[in-house]
């Protein structure tokens, strides 16, 4: 992000921010979540099911693909991380093990790809239509053992484009 930054210049970055921070916002709500806070250039939200919080994730990825294709100059690369668990809720925050185990697999994932812990999988399963690919264990800094990993799968969304007219030279002649 910083680099991006640096090369829209700070007036552009900030108004591609609050476009990310808007899209992440709409997704996690319309999908029943809750945006607990900002973090710059990411969020922690929370949800009452892992399948609605699956698909937010692949909400985000579609939403930030289909902003990159209407502006090429802007790309949103987002890394996610889901985890599951009993946290704490105090002051407007939330802290535990799950909120520190999806801030890695967000920092492990690449741009456009979503990391959920196996747990989110599996309490997942059967409800949102959501594909799961295995994604090994991963050691993760400050856990003392190893995660295993699930790769959520997403496609892009289908996007409103125009026809492309057929080339009138390829046209049956009369």
């Amino acid at each position: 992000s910083t680099e991006l930054r640096v090369r829209l210049g700070e007036e552009q970055a900030d108004a591609l921010r609050r476009d990310h921070d808007e899209l992440l916002r709409v997704a996690v709500t319309e999908h029943g979540g809750t945006v607990v806070k900002g973090l710059g250039d990411g969020i922690i939200a929370m949800f009452d099911s892992a399948s609605d919080a699956v698909s937010a994730a692949v909400a985000v990825q579609q939403a930030a693909y289909a902003h990159a294709r209407a502006n090429p100059d802007q790309p949103l690369d987002i890394r996610i991380g889901l985890s599951g668990g009993d946290v704490t809720v105090e002051g407007g925050d939330v802290f535990g093990t799950p909120v520190i185990e999806a801030s890695r697999l967000c920092a492990a994932a690449t741009g456009g790809q979503i990391l959920a812990a196996e747990l989110v999988r599996l309490l997942a399963r059967g409800r949102g239509g959501h594909v799961f690919t295995a994604g090994g264990e991963r050691e993760l800094k400050g856990l003392p053992e190893p995660v295993p990993v699930a790769i959520v799968g997403w496609e892009p969304p289908e996007l409103a484009t125009a026809a492309v007219p057929f080339p009138a030279r390829l046209s049956p002649a009369a």
